[in-house]
């Protein structure tokens, strides 16, 4: 028996869900991941040695497109992309306000409209992020109560 046979039989049923993972348009959009999951299926399909480590791989793809399929947790997550984009347009509105010197005010948007694209693709932020994002809300937060005692 061929490799290919040998893979269509042991893994029929990921062949055909990796498959219907990569026709689908709304869940592969970053590049990289999509080519991963196309570089597990061309070996899937062409009858090469699947190590335990690639079948835990698949597994794990398969396993994250179900759970972005979730109704709940699709819910979830547009809640959770919503309410950072309302924070993270107050933190603009706070920059704003500031008046701070043109590059500085353009360099925190830059960095500012960077965090919002990463929310909108991947709809979540690092630790290191979220602090980063707190940090500079105290800051304009602090600004903005010193000019008001001044006034």
């Amino acid at each position: 028996m061929s490799n290919i046979e040998h893979n269509k039989k042991k893994f029929g049923r990921r062949i055909e869900q990796l498959d219907h993972i990569l026709k689908d348009n709304t869940f592969l959009t970053d590049g990289s991941y999509r080519e991963f999951v196309v570089s597990m299926y061309k070996a899937l399909t062409s009858g090469r040695k699947i190590t335990p480590k690639m079948e835990s791989a698949i597994t794990k793809i398969v396993k994250s497109y179900a759970k972005t399929m979730n109704p709940e947790y699709r819910k979830e997550r547009l809640d959770y992309t919503e309410n950072t984009i309302s924070k993270l347009n107050m933190i603009k509105r706070r920059l704003d306000q500031c008046n701070y010197t043109r590059s500085y005010t353009a360099d925190k948007l830059w960095f500012l409209e960077s965090i919002e694209k990463q929310v909108y693709s991947r709809g979540s932020l690092s630790v290191k992020q979220r602090k980063a994002l707190n940090k500079m809300y105290l800051q304009f937060e602090k600004k903005l109560e010193k000019s008001e005692k001044k006034t």
